[in-house]
């Protein structure tokens, strides 16, 4: 009898990939230097849909911050294959068609390279519980890991440091549109982390002007800004 509770095998690693898995087991990041001196890792992934329980991740894209500048240099793209496409309607949003789907890199790997790109860094993301959601529930399944980063989301963020913009500043075009941020493209992964990393060093900017001097204490001022909306 199978005990309906178990959990899938892991797709086999090779020796390198069981290497550079092992290597990752643990990260630490230290949320305590100086915000200009950070490397922030900020991500955007596309989906299967919008449930970030169960619908499947197609691709990442992640841009690195580091010294108060986006590293040009410094960037991740990866699309994920898929066992078959989406649908139609799914994929008339995410703009990644069903051949490109089939043709991506598998799952373990671009997750590693994913990991491996992220390492040290705390993670951003515009609405951030959906992709922290999505990238933990792939990471678990393809190399069963459980990575406890930090992550901040620049939707929570910008309003707490532009109240007087948050009314009419709901979604990222409109934070883009109010800091005057020209974007080349829009709705890839890649194309949507630069956006959102442009729009994260205005937030930097703006935080050490409110001095906020580490990553240390945004984060405790975020869960300030929480406790206070329960009670």
């Amino acid at each position: 009898m199978i005990w309906p509770f178990a959990r899938p095998a892991l797709p086999p690693l090779d020796a390198a990939g069981s290497a550079r898995r092992a290597a990752l087991a643990r990260q630490e990041v230290d949320l305590k230097r100086p915000l200009a001196d950070m490397r922030w890792c900020v991500v955007d992934v596309e989906t299967g849909g919008l449930d970030a329980a169960r619908d499947p991740l197609l691709a990442i894209g992640a841009v690195a911050i580091e010294h108060g500048r986006i590293a040009l240099d410094a960037s991740l793209e990866v699309g994920l294959t898929q066992a078959q496409s989406t649908a139609a309607a799914n994929i008339l949003i995410h703009g990644i068609g069903g051949s490109e789907q089939r043709a991506g890199q598998a799952p373990h790997e671009a997750l590693l390279d994913w990991l491996e790109f992220s390492r040290g860094a705390p993670r951003v993301a515009f609405h951030a519980a959906f992709d922290q959601a999505v990238l933990q529930r792939a990471v678990r399944a393809q190399l069963g890991l459980a990575i406890d980063a930090p992550w901040f989301d620049a939707a929570v963020v910008a309003p707490l440091l532009f109240p007087d913009a948050a009314p009419h500043c709901r979604h990222l075009d409109d934070w883009l549109a109010h800091f005057g941020i020209a974007v080349y493209a829009r709705h890839g992964a890649l194309a949507d982390a630069y956006a959102t990393a442009e729009l994260w060093l205005i937030l930097l900017q703006a935080a050490q002007r409110d001095n906020i001097a580490t990553a240390h204490q945004l984060r405790g001022l975020l869960h300030a800004r929480r406790w206070l909306a329960v009670n």
